[in-house]
C-alpha cells in the first residue's frame, strides 16, 4: 500500500514539473469579441402589456424570425431583440437575445428589478450599447416593437381644461408606462441607424420623422394604427439584412401586401420617408403657416387617419362640430385647405413632400374602419385653434417649435 502511495505522488511530482516546464503554461485567453459583420439589427420589443401577456404577439413574431433566419435571411448579420417579457414584476426579467438560424440564444439577462422600466431612456441606451458589444457591425438598424400614438406625451386635460385621464405616450408600454417622445429622442441621441421601422401604431407622421431626422436616413412606419401581428418578420428579413443598404421600401412592401392580400384591400397603410428631405419640406410648410393669421373652418374635415378615442372633450362656440380631434390626419389635405388661395406655396410644398414620401401604400380602409379616400403617405396633426399645442404636448415636439409655432395666429 505504501509502495502503491509512492508510486502515485511520484507521478503527480512528475506530471507538475512537465506542466511548469511547459511553454504553454499561460491561462486560456479571454474569446475575442466578434468580428464586426455587415449589419446588426436590434428589435426593442416591449411586450409587457397585452401585446405579449395577452395576445403573445411577441411569441410569434420571434417564430417568424427564427423562420426567417432558418431561411437565410440573415445574410451574415446579426438580428437581436430585446425582449421585454411579459411578467417583469414575477422575476421574469428582459433578455437580449440574439435569432440565429438555429434558434434564440440568450446574450444577457438584464437585472430582476421591477423598479427600472423599458420605456426609460437609461435603458434603452444601455440595450443599445450592450448591442454594439455583443454583435459589432459597420451598420446598425432599430425596430421599434409594441404600442405607439405618435407624438402625444404627458397630459391630464384636454385643450379646453377639462379632466381627462392621464395620456403617458407616445411609445411602449411597460406595466402601463408609457415613453414620451422627448425621452426617445433623448435615448437616441448620438445614435445613428441605416432605417428605423416602427412596428407600431401612427409613426409614419411628420412629428416624429421630424424628431429622429439625425438619426437615421430612412423611416419604414404607418401614420394609421395597426394591427396587433405587427410586420411579418420572415418576410422582411431578407430587406433588413440586404447588401449594400437595407431595402426600406422591401419592407414597407412586404407588410403592406401581405395584409392588403389576407384582407381584400383592407387594413394596411405605410410609408417610407426619406429623413433628408424633411428639412425642406420644413422650410416649405414653415412658409405655409407664416400666411395663418386665421385657421379656415374647413380645417374640422380633413381626411383622418387615427380614430376618436384621444378626444377633445365637448363643443364650444368657438370649435363648430368638435367632438373629438385626433393626433392624425392626412398632411397633404390639411396642407391643400391651408393654402386655398396660395396655389403657388401649394405647389413648392407638394415637391418638397414627393422628394420625402419615397414609398407610400394604402387600402380603402384602416384596421380601425376608417374610410381611406385620400393618403399621401405622411400624417401630420392638424391644428385648428392657437391653443391647439395645449393638447398632450403637442407644443412639445420640435416639429412644432420649428415649423407650426411660426404661424402668427398662434402667436396673438
Amino acid at each position: 500500500m505504501i509502495k502503491t502511495h509512492l508510486n502515485i505522488l511520484f507521478t503527480v511530482i512528475i506530471a507538475c514539473l512537465f506542466t511548469a516546464c511547459n511553454d504553454n503554461d499561460e491561462p486560456s485567453p479571454t474569446p475575442k469579441p466578434d468580428e464586426p459583420v455587415e449589419r446588426t439589427v436590434l428589435v426593442y420589443m416591449v411586450a409587457d402589456n397585452n401585446l405579449g401577456s395577452y395576445n403573445q404577439f411577441n411569441r410569434a413574431d420571434l417564430k417568424e424570425m427564427v423562420k426567417g433566419a432558418a431561411e437565410g435571411g440573415l445574410n451574415g448579420g446579426r438580428l437581436l431583440v430585446y425582449h421585454n417579457r411579459p411578467g417583469t414584476n414575477t422575476g421574469n426579467a428582459p433578455q437580449l437575445i440574439e435569432v440565429t438560424e438555429m434558434g434564440l440564444d440568450t446574450l444577457k439577462t438584464y437585472p430582476d428589478d421591477p423598479s427600472i422600466y423599458s420605456i426609460e431612456a437609461d435603458r434603452m441606451r444601455e440595450v443599445l450599447s450592450d448591442m454594439k458589444e455583443y454583435a459589432p457591425a459597420s451598420d446598425y438598424g432599430l425596430v421599434f416593437w409594441g404600442h405607439a400614438t405618435a407624438w402625444m406625451t404627458h397630459g391630464s386635460s384636454d385643450i379646453h381644461g377639462k379632466a381627462s385621464a392621464p395620456v403617458k405616450r407616445s411609445y411602449g408600454s411597460d406595466r402601463n408606462k408609457w415613453m414620451p417622445l422627448t425621452s426617445m429622442r433623448k435615448a437616441l441621441d448620438g445614435e445613428y441607424f441605416s432605417f428605423i421601422y416602427f412596428d407600431c401604431c401612427l409613426m409614419g407622421t411628420v412629428e416624429i420623422a421630424y424628431e429622429f431626422r439625425h438619426n437615421t436616413p430612412y423611416i419604414v412606419a404607418s401614420p394609421t394604427e395597426l394591427e396587433g401581428e405587427g410586420m411579418p418578420y420572415h418576410l422582411n428579413l431578407p430587406a433588413f439584412f440586404a447588401s449594400g443598404k437595407p431595402d426600406v421600401v422591401a419592407m414597407a412592401t412586404n407588410t403592406f401586401e401581405y395584409y392588403n392580400l389576407r384582407s381584400g384591400n383592407y387594413s394596411c397603410q405605410m410609408t417610407v420617408i426619406d429623413t433628408s428631405a424633411l428639412e425642406a419640406l420644413a422650410d416649405a410648410t414653415r412658409e405655409i403657416y407664416l400666411t395663418q393669421t386665421d385657421f379656415p373652418p374647413r380645417l374640422w374635415f380633413v381626411q383622418e387617419l387615427s380614430k376618436s378615442h384621444f378626444r377633445f372633450f365637448g363643443n364650444t362656440p368657438d370649435t363648430p362640430g368638435c367632438n373629438d380631434c385626433h393626433p392624425v390626419y392626412d398632411m397633404d389635405a390639411y396642407m391643400e385647405v391651408l393654402t386655398e388661395n396660395r396655389p403657388d406655396l401649394l405647389e413648392a410644398w407638394r415637391t418638397a413632400l414627393e422628394a420625402t414620401v419615397a414609398y407610400k401604400a394604402t387600402t380603402s380602409r384602416d384596421f380601425t374602419g376608417i374610410s381611406i379616400n385620400r393618403y399621401c403617405g405622411l400624417g401630420s396633426y392638424v391644428v385648428r385653434l392657437g391653443n391647439h399645442g395645449d393638447y398632450h404636448g403637442c407644443a412639445q415636439t420640435l416639429w412644432w417649435n420649428d415649423v407650426v409655432s411660426k404661424a402668427p395666429v398662434i402667436n396673438n
